[in-house]
């Protein structure tokens, strides 16, 4: 923690005027230990404060209020290899991710439950899944198809840095579209790229830029993810990709024309309300 140089306590040393006699030095001692603790007490609260307003502030990155709603669109693109030939498959939604309850779960911490639902063609909703979101002083955990990830931590930081898939067996496989995906393996740590001013609805809005994985391109796997929050409204853009090729023949080939397994996402706030 950065404490800002600000000089609380201010002595002046023309005015003490030291004697020689034991007790004049015994008090003189005591008044500089009284002095100091005093500026000590002074900086630890300070710093105290501005913690806690740290905290605050980061908290509204993700602001949890019931019956609020998140509303999305998502479009994807999923590649799968079936006995040789590669079946691409589009798709775009339209996704509303609501909090309508909290409990205490065994550990007595707060959590959040979150509606998800997809817009149907006749306008009305669908219930997908409920998924969990649990409040720590310093960290935000999602649990969503049991899988348990750290998506935030606080205060938020430009350069801060954690292990998103702490609670997760990241060589586990995971299901996309039938096909199973090693998605979590060799993420490197989740940080904050980027603390700026953007735009939101026409509103200049602090806003984050987090990195889960960078781009990383070789032969045969591409993977990338990152996401951007707004404050006062949460996440506002998430891109997510990963490709596997045995195709190997031409690497300079983009990823969508030799990609044999994997998907593509990318999901953007329409509406918070």
């Amino acid at each position: 923690m950065n404490i800002e140089p600000v000089i609380l306590c201010h002595l002046n040393f023309n005015n003490i005027v030291l004697k020689t006699q034991p007790t004049s030095l015994l008090l003189l001692s005591l008044a500089f230990i009284a002095i100091f603790s005093a500026c000590e007490k002074e900086l630890d609260t300070g710093a105290s404060e501005k913690y806690k307003e740290q905290l605050k502030e980061s908290y509204r990155y993700y602001p949890l209020e019931l019956n609020k709603s998140w509303i999305y669109s998502i479009d994807s693109i999923y590649y799968s290899d079936n006995l040789g030939i590669i079946e691409v498959d589009t798709v775009r939604g339209i996704y509303r991710e609501t909090l309508v309850d909290t409990f205490r779960n065994e550990n007595d911490q707060l959590v959040y439950r979150c509606l998800k639902e997809k817009k149907n063609v006749n306008q009305t909703w669908s219930v997908l899944r409920v998924y969990s979101l649990t409040v720590l002083t310093n960290q935000l955990l999602r649990t969503e198809d049991n899988v348990t990830l750290v998506d935030l931590i606080f205060p938020i930081r430009s350069g801060s840095r954690w292990d998103t898939r702490v609670f997760i067996d990241s060589d586990a496989n995971y299901l996309i579209r039938g096909k199973a995906i090693n998605l979590f393996k060799d993420w490197p740590d989740t940080y904050v790229a980027n603390e700026y001013n953007g735009e939101y609805n026409g509103t200049a809005t602090p806003m984050i830029d987090i990195i889960d994985v960078e781009a990383d391109n070789n032969i045969i796997l591409y993977k990338s993810s990152h996401r951007t929050y707004a404050r006062g409204v949460g996440m506002i853009r998430k891109e997510q990709a990963f490709f596997t090729t045995q195709r190997t023949e031409d690497p300079d080939l983009p990823w969508e024309q030799k990609a044999e397994i994997g998907f593509k996402a990318i999901q953007t706030l329409l509406e918070y309300k």
